[in-house]
């Protein structure tokens, strides 16, 4: 069975995922996603896989997501705690 293609409501729905990210690397202390990136991802994800996750254009794998909340030390719920589309 093919997947179908994200919806509009999932593409809204990264978009508001990428900028609660955002905001999360802001509230942490960084001065920018790059400057997360730089030091604190070491190697984990690429610079480009963090760009798209918080430009909304990609569908986040959940091992990099876990990475993410490690590095920021939230839990993974923490990530998702936004009022978006269901």
């Amino acid at each position: 069975m093919r997947r179908a293609g994200k919806t509009k409501e999932d593409v809204v729905y990264l978009k508001t995922l990428g900028r609660h990210l955002s905001h999360l690397i802001q509230k942490m202390g960084y001065k920018s996603p790059y400057d997360f990136w730089i030091n604190a991802a070491d190697g984990e994800f690429s610079r480009m896989t963090l760009n798209h996750i918080l430009n909304g254009r990609m569908d986040p794998k959940l091992t990099t997501l876990r990475a993410i909340a490690r590095l920021l030390k939230v839990d993974v719920k923490d990530l998702f705690d936004f009022s978006g589309p269901a």
